[in-house]
């Protein structure tokens, strides 16, 4: 008898103590979730602007995406070859800075991707003017590439990625 009550207290206080494990792992995790984003800008601002270890993790994800674009043609390939590259060197901080200032992110495009000039102006006129990238730029002049991820795919599937495609296309 004694056994049995013995036995059925330390099963009792074994589950409390994980259920009190859990709501802390939980509570940390929300804690991280929001000042992740904040931590993460000011490491890269202490550091003058340097990428962070999420920037680079973010950086290789974005990298992979335009790497998944190839297709074959040599021509293409080399272009999404010379594109990645050029990201690969291309601070995040730049990116942040240029999601606030037509001049730089024209400037940016130009120099990492095959654009023109004039097709780089019109994809930057297009992202300012237009609303509905305003969600994306702000997520991206905040550095909150989890926000900035969820507004692409937003984008994407909308279709309103596929129609600035096509209106830097016909230029």
């Amino acid at each position: 008898m004694r056994q049995e009550r013995y036995q059925r207290y330390h099963k009792k206080s074994h589950k409390k103590a994980i259920w009190i494990t859990l709501i802390t792992i939980l509570v940390l995790i929300v804690l991280g979730i929001i000042f992740f984003f904040p931590l993460n800008n000011t490491v890269r601002n202490i550091s003058g602007g340097n990428d962070t270890p999420s920037d680079k993790l973010v950086k290789n994800e974005l990298i992979k995406k335009v790497a998944s674009t190839k297709n074959g043609d040599l021509k293409h390939d080399q272009r999404v070859d010379k594109a990645t590259d050029t990201l690969k060197k291309t601070k995040m901080s730049d990116i942040i800075q240029s999601a606030n200032d037509r001049s730089k992110a024209i400037k940016l495009l130009q120099q990492n991707t095959s654009l023109t000039g004039s097709q780089s102006k019109t994809a930057v006129n297009k992202m300012f003017s237009d609303s509905k990238y305003d969600g994306l730029r702000q997520s991206v002049a905040k550095g909150n590439w989890y926000s900035a991820y969820n507004q692409y795919k937003t984008l994407s599937s909308d279709g309103s990625l596929t129609e600035l495609k096509n209106s830097i296309s016909t230029k």
